[in-house]
């Protein structure tokens, strides 16, 4: 298996967060256009170890800096822990079945678990995370016998943060990582994810990409991809703000020549997600982005 290059790593989207695979779409302009996904050699595995991460560095429910999402976005529909509470998770079947799901929901189940395959959960092995928990209420909040695929996108968007290492911001990542600005460096003049100019970094030895956009000469944000932070093998995915504090969004160019703010991580993984394996793994993302026309 050959190790890519920067350069050929972030040709197409360069940690591209738009969506490519929404199922259930939220009114907002379209991000991307339609792409078929690259077919492209995987890049070599890190050497360092992913059984012993740090612990997060924010604590659930957290209000996170960056750009508002609009009030339409799936993630940004209120009340979420307190519906959650509400709800009898007993009501779910131990262990839940969720072999009927689509294709997609299954692997975000999967993600949200901690594992790459499986179709069935108890509770009790649910219950041992935020995350797992999240799972179980989708459940319950569905109908027909069908998981509500919304909840459970802000269930990823409530427990993600705080159930991943994360640096909290870029001083502690370069504290943790090194210095990426002194990384092998590629300068793209337009990145079509935001439409305009990106500098994009990588460290191969320990599995990690960074991509900084760049507005009037300024940093606007960072987006970091790890490949090693989970015993799973899957991807994880942080934002940072121009100030360069832990968010859970950011900005992306529209094909109307606008912008639109978007939450991680799951417009992350609709472009990283793997669609022969239906794991997050694909490191060269689905799509290029709406910009650089």
């Amino acid at each position: 298996m050959r190790t890519l290059t920067l350069s050929h790593f972030f040709a197409l989207c360069a940690l591209g967060l738009s969506a490519c695979h929404d199922a259930t779409a939220d009114s907002m302009p379209v991000v991307l256009d339609d792409f078929a996904a690259a077919a492209v050699e995987d890049l070599a595995p890190p050497q360092i170890d992913a059984a012993q991460p740090p612990p997060p560095s924010v604590v659930c429910g957290a209000m996170f800096p960056g750009p508002p999402l609009k009030s339409d976005v799936t993630e940004a529909l209120p009340d979420y822990v307190a519906q959650l509470d509400a709800l009898d998770l007993k009501t779910i079947p131990d262990p839940f079945d969720y072999s009927a799901e689509s294709k997609l929901s299954i692997a975000v189940i999967n993600y949200m678990l901690g594992r790459s395959q499986g179709t069935t959960v108890t509770h009790e092995d649910a219950r041992k995370t935020g995350l797992g928990r999240a799972v179980l209420g989708a459940a319950a909040k569905g109908t027909g016998g069908k998981l509500d695929f919304s909840f459970l996108r802000r269930g990823l968007y409530h427990f993600y943060p705080c159930s991943r290492p994360f640096p909290a911001d870029l001083t502690a990542f370069r504290a943790r990582y090194g210095d990426y600005q002194k990384w092998p460096v590629q300068q793209l003049d337009c990145a079509r994810p935001k439409n305009g100019p990106r500098r994009l970094y990588e460290d191969l030895d320990q599995g990690i990409y960074v991509a900084e956009t760049i507005v009037a000469g300024v940093v606007r944000e960072t987006e970091v991809l790890f490949t090693s932070l989970r015993s799973d093998g899957q991807l994880d995915f942080a934002a940072y703000t121009e100030e360069g504090k832990l968010s859970d969004r950011s900005t992306f160019a529209t094909a109307s020549g606008s912008s639109v703010v978007l939450a991680a991580p799951y417009t992350c993984i609709s472009c990283h997600i793997d669609t022969m394996t239906w794991n997050i793994t694909r490191k060269m993302p689905t799509g290029t982005g709406a910009g650089c026309r």
